[in-house]
C-alpha cells in the first residue's frame, strides 16, 4: 500500500487485502481534495459495525455521475430492492436543503460504500444523505454550483454492516420505522416480500413502502400484522364465541417483534391456509380501492385504503384465522368482496360515523384509529358479519350491532372477573 494513500487511525486494525485494494481504486480513480494536495487519508474503524472508512471531500462535479441513490442491502439476491426511502421532495428541511445548495452550501457527512458489485459505473452507493445529493445534484443543474461536498466513504460492508450503518445514517429528514422495518426484513430474507407478491398484497418485484402513502401500498409492519393475527386466530379454540372478546395484535416496528420471528421460524409462507387468506384479503383491499375511486364523493385515501388501516387488517386476519374450522362463515367471510356489489366492502362512509354513545366528540369512527378499543369493535364486525346469514353487505345496522355487542362482551367480562374476586 503507498505511504501517501492513508495512515491508520487510532486502535484499529489493519484492513485485509480486498479492502486495501478498494482503497487504493478509490485513490486512483476518484479525485479528492486530499489526493490533489496529496494528503493521506486517515483510514478509520467504525466502533458498532467494525466497518472501515475514510472522510473526504468530493466536487460535485466529480461525485455525481459516480453517484447512486438507489443502493440496496443484498446486491447478491435481492438487487432490485433499494435500500433507501423514497424522496420527499415537500419536505421543508429537503427545500431548505436545496436553497442552500445554490448559494454555495457545502454539505457534510454523506455517507457512501464504494461498492463495484452492480451497477459498476456509479460505484458510490449512497447509505445516508440522498435528500443532500439530490440538492446538491438540482444546484449543478440548474445553475452550475459545483462545490467540494464531505463524504464518508466504506468499504467491504458486509450486509449486516450496510444495514446498520443505513439505519443511523439518515440525519436531516429522519428515517421512519417503516423503513427500518424494511431494511430488517430485507436482511432476513425474500419470504415476506415474496409471500406478498405471491398473494397479491404487492405487485411482482414492488417492495414494501417506506410509510403510510396514499397509493394503498402495504408496509412490513402491517405485513406481519396480518401473518400473526391469523396463526393468534387459528390457534384459539373457544367454543364461546358469544362471549369471546378478541382484540387483535398489532406488531412492533422498528423493532424486532417477538410473535413474528417465532412465525418466521416456523416458516410461515408455507402454509396454504395463511396463502388462501392473503389472496382473500388481497381481493378485499383491491375491491375497495376500485369502487370508491368510482365514487367522487368517496374518493379520499382514508376511504380508498381502508382495508390496509391497522384496525381493519388486523382485525380481519384473527376473524380469518379464528374461523378455520367453521368453512360456512369462513367463505362468508371471503366473499365480502363479492356480495357487495357495486358498494364498497367495508361501508367506509357508514363506519366514519358510526359510534357508541360513550365515544366523545372527537371519535372518528370505526376502523380509522387502532386502539384496543378500535381493534375489538372491528373484529367483533366481522365475526358478525361472518355468522349473519341475513346480511350479504356490511350495513350501518351491522355495524351498530357489532360496537353494541362488543362492548356488552367487555362489560360481562368486568363482571365475571368482578365475581371471581367477591365469590
Amino acid at each position: 500500500m503507498p505511504s501517501d494513500c492513508y495512515v491508520l487511525g487510532e486502535n484499529i486494525l489493519q484492513p485485509n487485502f480486498d479492502i486495501e485494494e478498494l482503497i487504493t481504486d478509490f485513490r486512483t480513480e476518484i479525485p479528492t481534495i486530499e489526493s490533489l494536495r496529496k494528503v493521506p487519508f486517515i483510514l478509520l474503524q467504525d466502533g458498532k459495525s467494525l466497518g472501515y472508512y475514510i472522510e473526504c471531500h468530493i466536487q460535485a462535479n466529480i461525485a455525481l455521475p459516480l453517484i447512486d441513490n438507489d443502493a440496496v442491502l443484498d446486491p447478491d439476491e435481492q438487487e432490485q430492492f433499494r435500500l433507501q426511502r423514497e424522496l420527499q421532495p415537500s419536505n421543508p428541511a429537503f427545500i431548505r436543503m436545496c436553497v442552500d445548495a445554490n448559494t454555495q452550501r457545502q454539505f457534510s457527512d454523506i455517507i457512501a460504500e464504494l461498492n463495484y458489485d452492480y451497477r459498476a459505473e456509479k460505484p458510490l452507493k449512497i447509505l445516508g444523505g440522498q435528500h443532500r445529493i439530490e440538492a446538491i445534484r438540482r444546484a449543478f443543474d440548474h445553475n452550475q454550483v459545483s462545490r467540494y461536498h464531505g463524504f464518508k466513504i466504506f468499504f467491504g460492508l458486509t450486509i449486516d454492516q450496510r444495514n446498520e450503518i443505513a439505519q443511523i445514517a439518515n440525519t436531516n429528514i429522519s428515517i421512519s420505522t417503516d423503513l427500518i422495518d424494511r431494511m430488517q426484513e430485507t436482511v432476513r430474507g425474500p419470504q415476506l416480500r415474496e409471500f406478498c407478491h405471491q398473494v397479491g398484497l404487492l405487485q411482482t418485484n414492488e417492495d414494501f413502502a417506506d410509510r403510510k402513502n396514499p397509493e394503498g401500498k402495504i408496509t412490513v409492519r402491517l405485513a406481519r400484522t396480518f401473518i400473526v393475527n391469523f396463526f393468534e386466530g387459528k390457534k384459539n379454540k373457544a367454543k364461546d364465541l358469544e362471549n369471546l372478546v378478541i382484540i387483535p395484535y398489532v406488531c412492533k416496528s422498528g423493532q424486532d417483534d417477538p410473535k413474528y420471528l417465532a412465525l418466521v421460524q416456523k416458516k410461515f409462507w408455507q402454509n396454504a391456509d395463511l396463502i388462501i387468506a392473503g389472496k382473500n384479503f388481497a381481493n378485499l383491499h383491491k375491491k375497495q380501492i376500485n369502487t370508491v375511486m368510482q365514487d367522487p364523493e368517496l374518493n379520499k385515501n382514508e376511504f380508498r385504503n381502508k382495508a390496509i388501516s391497522m384496525a381493519i387488517l388486523s382485525s380481519w386476519s384473527l376473524i380469518a384465522g379464528l374461523l378455520q374450522d367453521n368453512k360456512d362463515a369462513l367463505e362468508k367471510l371471503y366473499q365480502l368482496p363479492k356480495h357487495s356489489g357495486d358498494k364498497d366492502p367495508l361501508a367506509a362512509k357508514p363506519m366514519s360515523g358510526s359510534r357508541h354513545p360513550k365515544d366523545p366528540p372527537t371519535y372518528r369512527g370505526l376502523g380509522v384509529r387502532y386502539t384496543e378499543e378500535d381493534r375489538g369493535r372491528v373484529a367483533e364486525l366481522f365475526l358478525q358479519y361472518a355468522q349473519s346469514s341475513a346480511q350479504k353487505r356490511i350495513s350501518n345496522t351491522l355495524i351498530e350491532l357489532a360496537i353494541m355487542s362488543y362492548e356488552a362482551k367487555v362489560s360481562a367480562l368486568k363482571a365475571r372477573k368482578l365475581k371471581e374476586k367477591v365469590l
